[in-house]
């Protein structure tokens, strides 16, 4: 007599997938292997979702701006993760990001999703508005200026202020004319 595995591990130990309804035919090992790989990219979609969703500011209704002190330079703006935030003196006040291209994957702006116009700021930030950028992005922006982070930067460093004479950290007071106190040598690049 033939003894059919009962228990689950009982199953397991003898290869059994699992018995078929009745007028069902077993599962084919190809088919099963399909659906894993399939789960596997799924997982996978989500994991770059993600990553990509990184660069994109504050959950709905946190703040997407923040100010905080950093060292020598007092209070700067800085993104909900700490990120120093920096402007770009060519984009000027006209509200549009110029720094596009190259330059922004050393500088990526700091975006919200499409749809959102008027981004959070936390205590002491305010003028926060966002202007149209490429692909339905909205680019944040401060008084005007669009925001950008320097790539990098790590933790709570403020390597790019003043590269090149043009970019450097924002302060909360300052209005987008305001000129900066501090400068670094300029290196190569943007």
């Amino acid at each position: 007599m033939l003894r059919t595995p009962t228990s689950t591990t009982e199953r397991v130990r003898r290869g059994h997938r699992g018995d078929p309804f009745p007028g069902q035919a077993p599962e084919h090992p190809r088919r099963r292997h399909a659906g894993l790989a399939l789960l596997g990219v799924g997982v996978a979609l989500g994991a770059a979702v993600l990553l990509v969703s990184a660069g994109v500011a504050g959950a709905k209704g946190s703040p997407v701006v923040l100010a905080t002190a950093r060292g020598s330079l007092g209070k700067v703006l800085v993104t909900s993760s700490g990120a120093t935030l920096y402007r770009y003196t060519p984009d000027g006040t006209a509200g549009k990001a110029t720094c596009t291209g190259g330059c922004a994957s050393l500088w990526p702006p700091l975006t919200v999703p499409a749809g959102t116009t008027a981004p959070k700021g936390g205590p002491g930030v305010g003028k926060l508005g966002t202007t149209a950028a490429a692909h339905g992005v909205r680019v944040v922006t401060y008084h005007g200026m669009p925001l950008y982070r320097y790539a990098p930067d790590s933790g709570t460093s403020t390597q790019g202020q003043g590269i090149g004479g043009i970019w450097f950290v924002v302060h909360p007071s300052s209005a987008a004319t305001t000129t900066p106190t501090t400068a670094k040598a300029p290196s190569s690049g943007y």
